[in-house]
Parts: C-alpha cells; structure tokens; sequence
C-alpha cells in the first residue's frame, strides 16, 4: 500500500509539473485571472513600461527655466527634469535630495553636503559651486525673474544682486566642491521649505554661457538642462512631450522606458481622451466630469492646499475705491456658488489661508454673502449706474467654467444692477497680462508652494511683492507680515491672523472656494497619486505600470 501511494504521488506531482509548464507557455492570453496576485506573488510589470498621460490645462508648456516658471502644470514638468538639494514627501515634509543639511545655533546658517556623483544629464558635475552660481543667476536682472527676490530676499546679499549692484551672492558660499553654505539676514522659519521652489534647482551653466541668458530655453531638447530622473527627447510644441530616462540621474532609475506628456488645455477633454483608452490617468476633473468619474475604477479626490481668489486692480476705476470692492465681494454668494454650480466638489472660502495649513481661521466668516449691504454700498459712490466705468472681468480659460462664470457675473448684475463683460485668456497670455498688471478684475488660483501662511499672504500681497497683481498695499499689513520672522511659533500665527483679516476686510484679495483635486488613476498605475499640493509622483523609481 505504502509503495503504491509513493508511485501514484510521484506520478501526480509530475503530471501537475507538466500542466503548469503548459500553462506557463500560455500565460499572455489567460485573460482576467493572468493578472491575480497573492500575497507572496508580486504583481507583473507589464511588457511596455511607456506612461502616456495628459498635462491638463495647458496649451504649451512655458520655458523651462526654472527661475521663471510661475505656472503649477509647467512645474509638473519641472518636477520630472529638474531637482534640488531638498524635495517633498507625500506628507508635504522636506526630506533630503541632493543634500544633507545642518543649521547653526542662531538658525541663518545652513550648511548643505551635497552627496557623491551628482551630474546633468549630459554628464557635467554639480558641485556646490553650481548652486553658487545658479542661485545668482535666478537674481540678476537679465533673467526677469518674478519669483527669485522674493524666495531668496533672506539670503545676505540678495536684495543687491536682484538691484543689479552686484554680481555676487554674498551669502551662498562654496566651502569646498561638496559643501554649499548659505547665510540668511535673519531667522526664517519656513526656509527648507522655500528650498523646495524651483527657483533653487541647479541650471547648468555650460548651456546658458553656449546659447545665453534667456536663449537657452529654447535648446532643451536632448541637452542636460537638468539633474532629475528624465531628460527631454522631444518637444512637440502645443502638443506634446516625450521625456525619457536621464542616464546620470544620482537616483534610483525609473522602470519607464518613456513618458508622454499630453499638453491639453481643456479638462473635459482630457477625461474624454483618457475614457477612450488612450491616456494611462486622467486628472484635474471638471466639476461635471466627477460625476460619471466616481463610478471608474481608481476615482480620488483629496482636498487642495489651494485658494481661488478674485482680485481687483486698486489702480483702475472703479476698484480705486475700497467701497466698491467691499460691494462686489457681498454680492457673491459662495454657498449657492459651491452648492448649486459647482456640485459641493469645492470648499466655500471666507478665508484665504485654506483648512489644512497652520494658521487657518475655522471661524472667521470674512465678508458673508449681503446683497443689501453690497447695493447700499455701491449706491453710495455711484447712485446713478450708467456713470460706472466699463468693468471687464479677465480668467484663464482653463480655470473656470462657463456656469461659475456666468454665475457670478448674474451676482453682480442682479445686486448691483451693473453689467460686467467677461474674458476668457489663455493661461500662458493670461500669466503675461498678470505680469504686466492689466488685469482690471481678475481670477487667480493660489496654490501653496509650502505649507505655511507667508507663502500667500506675503508672496501676492505684501507691496513689495512683485507677485501682488491687484497692486493693494497696506501699511498695517506689510507691518504685521514682517513681525511674523522674529516671533514665536503661537504668536507668529496670531499675527498672521490679523494679517490676513487685513487683506480680507479691505478685499486685497477675495477669496471664493478652496479646491479639490481629482483623477482616475487605474490600479494598474503604481506610484502616482495624489495629495494636498497636486499630481504627486514621489520617487520615479515606484512609477511602474502593470499587466492589466
């Protein structure tokens, strides 16, 4: 009996052997249960590691210099090319990049070692001497920054190379080739945050001396402009981007072969590309498009650290006079806004610091929907209507949505007994008039650079800031926002509190809704999410596709 059992086993596990060597040579056409995994079976990768997927709202991408990028998609492609001494986690904490980093005692000095065999991608060496010169560079005013003075306004000596002075950044320093010392003026709390800007890549400084200062944007394809894990291959303008492995990036490569970047400036179209097969994910969904959306595999939505405001050029008529500013900002309604057109996907926003960021007001109401108050106030500076100046309100096309359009201009017509004309800009001429400060009323999205209140509030309101597009100003403001670097942690959000309640009450900005962001990102998509700051990739080396 013993025997026989023996024999008839060996015969089994060979006949079982047999099958699942046929079963093997088949396995590409096994249909659904091909992709079944258990715990101790790791998922395949699929056979084509090339990532198609649509950078959304976006006709054409900006130039690449990472000094003068102000748009959020443009930085998502920063984000793939380029990299910096630090970078965010998922958590939006700063982890370690390129270096590793100590700070002095009295909290200005920060000492930077910059790991072995970092390179561009065409091979030039990053040393700490290129970040000498790149941070002096985004200064000069050759370049045209718009961001540069402001992230790097701390550092000993900015403020004379960005007034052309000087040439030399007297607070970033070159130790030795692996060390990069920076000094600052005073203690600045939010610093390796602001680290985390673009402004603060290495550019490299072969290509801006071979084709010059504001040339060299225009020979990205195929050249080493950055340090991060892809290099681009081709720049089909207004229509695509294919960018490929960098083979001297110092980090762990990336599985993918290739990624094709989409320019694709309405959202709706995006959605309906990717519904036909032919994008990997889809995301920034219309507020419409959500509604199918939820019912598709791998459908997130995850609230923004992010603001849509409207703003008023205090330098046109009528918006000179604070009253009438006053009057716009009660004639809006947020709630029936949120609720009735935007389909609750958006946050009702009476501040501009948004819920989830340090120093957020959960109960300030800042100036409420009153259409009596806002037409006894504009009555009060024009009883007569037909006297009003012609009033045009300018957005980017691919920010708002005929309905919320539509609607707000009703708000205004309806209480205030005014027509107000809109225009649709697209976004890179829009970003352009925003520069230029001819915006009489306009729309922006503020999306935090950082996780701390001095990134809006300062950045786009401050008089100083190059950034503050209304060209508001207010003495008490700027006063309160200067004391918030030389106090305590509780007392610096306090001041912020009234800072913001400053702006809010004297309508500096307006704020309308917080955002959420959502996409369809199948399961089969490994590494791509999202979180609080947008279209989160996180390490490359984790960005993978899988059978399906």
């Amino acid at each position: 009996m013993n025997g026989i059992s023996i024999q008839r086993l060996t015969i089994t596990l060979s006949m079982l052997l047999t099958f699942l060597l046929l079963l093997t040579a088949c396995g590409g056409s096994a249909g659904p249960a091909a992709s079944t995994t258990t715990a101790n079976v790791p998922p395949r990768l699929a056979a084509r590691q090339v990532l198609t997927f649509p950078n959304v709202g976006l006709a054409d991408s900006a130039a690449l210099d990472p000094a003068t990028v102000t748009d959020t998609n443009t930085n998502l492609i920063l984000s793939m090319v380029y990299s910096g001494l630090v970078r965010l986690d998922s958590n939006l904490l700063v982890v370690p990049d390129q270096a590793t980093w100590r700070v002095s005692s009295d909290n200005k000095i920060y000492t930077f070692n910059l790991k072995p065999g970092i390179a561009f991608a065409d091979g030039t060496p990053v040393t700490a001497q290129t970040y000498v010169y790149s941070l002096t560079r985004a200064l000069l005013p050759d370049v045209q920054s718009t961001n540069a003075s402001f992230y790097e306004q701390n550092i000993l000596g900015a403020n004379d190379v960005a007034h052309g002075k000087t040439k030399t950044l007297a607070g970033v320093n070159a130790l030795n080739s692996s060390t990069l010392q920076i000094t600052l003026t005073q203690s600045t709390p939010y610093f390796l945050q602001l680290l985390t800007n673009s402004v603060f890549f290495p550019v490299n400084k072969q290509l801006v001396d071979q084709y010059g200062q504001n040339k060299w944007t225009d020979h990205v394809v195929g050249n080493g402009i950055g340090t991060g894990p892809f290099m681009i291959q081709s720049w089909q303008h207004s229509v695509k981007m294919v960018l490929v492995p960098n083979p001297h990036y110092y980090g762990a490569r990336t599985k993918l072969t290739q990624v094709n970047m989409i320019f694709v400036n309405d959202q709706g179209t995006a959605f309906t590309t990717y519904r036909a097969g032919q994008y990997d994910f889809a995301w920034n969904l219309t507020t419409a498009d959500q509604v199918p959306a939820k019912n598709l595999v791998g459908f997130t939505r995850v609230p923004q650290l992010e603001t849509d405001v409207l703003f008023f050029n205090v330098k046109m008529p009528p918006f000179d006079n604070p009253i009438i500013r006053q009057a716009f900002a009660n004639a809006i309604d947020k709630q029936s806004l949120v609720h009735n057109v935007l389909n609750d996907s958006v946050i009702p926003a009476p501040t501009i610091i948004p819920p989830g960021m340090p120093g957020y007001q959960p109960d300030y109401q800042g100036i409420p929907f009153n259409a009596a108050l806002a037409k006894t106030l504009f009555q009060s500076v024009y009883p007569d209507p037909t006297t009003v100046p012609p009033i045009t309100f300018s957005y980017p096309s691919s920010a708002l949505s005929t309905q919320e359009v539509i609607a707000l201009q009703n708000m205004w017509q309806t209480t205030l007994g005014i027509s107000v004309t809109v225009h649709a800009v697209e976004p890179n001429a829009y970003n352009d008039e925003l520069l230029k400060h001819q915006i009489q009323l306009g729309f922006y999205q503020w999306n935090a650079d950082y996780n701390d209140p001095y990134d809006g509030l300062a950045q786009y309101l401050l008089s100083t800031s190059s950034n503050n597009y209304s060209n508001w100003n207010s003495s008490s403001f700027d006063q309160l926002i200067k004391l918030t670097d030389r106090t305590s942690a509780d007392i610096r959000l306090e001041l912020f509190h009234q800072a913001e309640q400053v702006a809010i009450q004297d309508v500096g900005w307006l704020p309308i809704d917080h955002e959420t962001l959502s996409a369809v990102i199948p399961p089969w998509v490994h590494g791509i999410s999202l979180n609080a700051n947008g279209l989160f990739f996180g390490d490359w080396s984790d960005v993978y596709l899988l059978q399906h």
